[in-house]
Formats: C-alpha cells, structure tokens, sequence
C-alpha cells in the first residue's frame, strides 16, 4: 500500500516534472530568442552609430582639408600680389 501510493506519488512527481521540464525548455527557447533579437539590435544600433560617427569624423576632416588648402591659396596669392607690387 504504501509502495503504491510512492510509485503513485514519484510518477505524478516525474510527470510534473517532465511536463515542468518541457514549459521550461519553451521558456528558454523563448528566453534564448529574445537575447539573440536584443543582441542582433544592440549590434545593428551599435554598428549604425559606429558608420555615423565615421561619417562624420570624415566630413570633418575633409571640411578642415578644405578650409587649410583654401586659407594657403588666399595667403599664397596675398604673399604674390605683395611682392609683385
């Protein structure tokens, strides 16, 4: 009887615990799916942030290339009309 009534008790026990096991393997699955969508946004968003910023530094860049090579020429043609005259 009381063999019974633990063979009883450990098979709901195992049977909860197997239909426990599979809602926790979907958790997880579904755990696992929300990392790999919050882990492929942040490196989208981190990638598009990395692109502007180069972008930008780029521009930059070239705008102060442009600026110094236009503020020679001026001193340059300054400095020749001078010495010409």
């Amino acid at each position: 009887m009381v063999q019974r009534m633990m063979s009883a008790g450990r098979g709901f026990d195992q049977y909860s615990g197997s239909s426990h096991y599979r809602l926790h393997g979907q958790q997880v699955l579904v755990y696992q799916v929300v990392v790999v969508v919050v882990v492929v946004v942040v490196v989208v968003v981190v990638v598009v942030v990395v692109v502007v910023v180069v972008v930008v530094v780029v521009v930059v860049v070239v705008e102060v290339v442009v600026v110094v090579v236009v503020v020679v020429v001026v001193v340059v043609v300054v400095v020749v009309v001078v010495v010409e005259d």
